[in-house]
């Protein structure tokens, strides 16, 4: 029988192929575990104890940041304080999920928020990063320098938010122009399954840790260690992995302790809001465990109050998103004292849910809460220390 030299060509060609396919992907995952492998750097905490005087109005401010006539659908804020206000920034897109995607931000001077304004969207983050994108979620703000603010968000490649790696977008002018998004590498096996949610903490020795989740399959948080150049030096989940939870909100306690708050899944009993902890400066977290307060499913934001507390913003409802409550705990997140409602649900329908609270405390003693409602607006509250410090008091005498 004779053999068409042609075929032995291609044969030999395919062979070779395969062949520096495995070699340089075998090439490709080392570089990315060295990259990511573990460092000798301190693993501390920078711990910034705010010292809150009580002050400011007992009432609450609230407003809509979104325009009334916006027909979008729009999730998933954060807020950072600048030197003139607040800087808010969330996604929009004709439906969740869809190519249109946008990141948006707008500005409050303390009077009014600005109209919005377009950060970056899918096409142009599909250029960044030289590969399809299909949409964008869930912005996060971090303080980088005086004028230096970096913009975590979450990529999705296909389908579902499963399909996510996390990009890095910065402005040099307090979040007035962009440069390019970039890729952040969390994964060595195709970057894949990822994302961002809650505010970021830093290390002593300036390295940003910043808190995100693994979704593909099993739901499960995870602490990123970010260099000072922003690039992924190091990549720790906390707990014991498996279908656990996710989207952590971490309050560093101490140099070497701190505590995490994490949204529970749909299908887990009890519907609680679980904690992990770390004594070890964040190398290794306990397993989530469930706290005597209520989770319909829903992401927790959490920010050190004082010397001694910290203050939550989460749903207190065990199976609705229906109100945004504000509770004071103790550093060890054992004792909890409600101190007041931010925002309510306008009836019993799950479509008008108050969704994904984002707290921060951007002067001393003033508080800002953003969050969605009911997926059609993006909504802002202000409050005081005498706020919380009137509610804690009241509900304490009421005991």
């Amino acid at each position: 029988m004779l053999t068409n030299p042609s075929t032995k060509t291609f044969a030999s060609w395919a062979t070779w192929t395969k062949w520096a396919l495995l070699i340089c992907s075998a090439g490709l995952i080392a570089v990315l575990l060295n990259k990511m492998s573990p460092r000798t750097e301190p693993w501390t905490f920078a711990v910034s104890v705010p010292e809150i005087p009580v002050l400011g109005a007992l009432d609450t401010r609230s407003e809509v940041i979104t325009a009334p006539d916006a027909k979008e659908f729009v999730h998933g804020a954060s807020v950072i304080a600048t030197p003139d206000g607040l800087f808010a920034t969330w996604y929009r897109a004709t439906y969740e999920g869809a190519y249109d995607a946008e990141l948006v931000s707008s500005r409050f001077d303390g009077s009014r928020w600005s109209p919005e304004s377009v950060v970056t969207n899918s096409a142009r983050v599909s250029r960044d990063f030289g590969i399809t994108i299909k949409s964008l979620a869930n912005p996060v703000s971090f303080r980088r320098s005086e004028n230096e603010i970096w913009l975590f968000f979450a990529a999705s490649k296909l389908s579902g938010w499963a399909t996510c790696e996390i990009g890095l977008i910065r402005s040099f002018d307090n979040g007035r122009t962009w440069g390019p998004a970039e890729r952040l590498q969390a994964s060595p096996f195709l970057n894949m399954s990822h994302l961002t949610k809650s505010v970021p903490i830093l290390f002593s020795d300036g390295r940003i840790g910043l808190p995100a989740y693994h979704e593909m399959n099993r739901k499960y948080p995870v602490l990123l260690v970010l260099d000072k150049d922003g690039r992924v030096v190091d990549r720790r989940r906390m707990g014991n992995g498996g279908k656990v939870g996710y989207q952590p909100s971490i309050v560093p306690t101490g140099p070497a302790t701190a505590i995490a708050f994490v949204r529970r899944l749909k299908s887990a009993r009890p519907q609680s809001i679980l904690i992990t902890r770390t004594t070890d400066g964040g190398r290794t977290w306990t397993p989530p465990s469930p706290i005597d307060l209520p989770n319909p499913g829903g992401p927790i934001s959490a920010i050190r109050y004082d010397a001694s507390h910290i203050l939550l913003a989460f749903n207190d409802d065990p199976k609705i998103e229906r109100n945004i409550t504000l509770a004071l705990t103790d550093l060890e997140g054992k004792t909890f004292q409600r101190v007041g409602v931010v925002a309510r649900m306008d009836d019993e329908n799950e479509k008008n849910a108050v969704t994904y609270p984002y707290l921060i405390e951007s002067a001393p003693g003033q508080f800002d809460v953003v969050y969605s409602r009911p997926l059609k607006t993006i909504n802002h509250v202000r409050f005081s220390s005498a706020w919380v410090q009137h509610g804690s008091q009241s509900r304490t005498a009421q005991q």
